[in-house]
């Protein structure tokens, strides 16, 4: 099987976990997915599994883990395809939902 399989395989596994609420699981894989992007040199698949466990964060509420995850997806999204991407706004947006809900929380 191609890496590129395996890190699709794993990432939707991941979401998969994260959907049943089982993040700790979610979370194995999305870490591996994410080893396998970076051992790609592949800085789109890369932002797309951090975006990912960056959710998976957030649904646990560990939010600064949350920020970090898509402050570097951000970043890769950007390495990758620039700030004119479909997959960048989405990280922006889920970064800007992470801040009010934060903030929501503190309140």
């Amino acid at each position: 099987m191609s890496t590129l399989k395996q890190l699709g395989i794993l990432n939707r596994d991941g979401m998969r976990a994260c959907n049943e609420g089982r993040p700790g699981d979610a979370l194995f894989q999305l870490t591996q997915a994410d080893s396998l992007a970076r051992s790609l040199n592949s800085p789109l698949h890369e932002a797309k599994v951090r975006n990912n466990m960056a959710l998976v964060y957030q649904m646990s509420g560990k939010y600064a883990e949350a920020r970090v995850s898509f402050r570097i997806a951000a970043n890769r999204a950007v390495e990758g395809g620039g700030e004119d991407t479909g997959l960048y706004r989405a990280i922006m947006r889920n970064l800007d939902s992470l801040t009010v809900q934060a903030k929501e929380k503190a309140a």
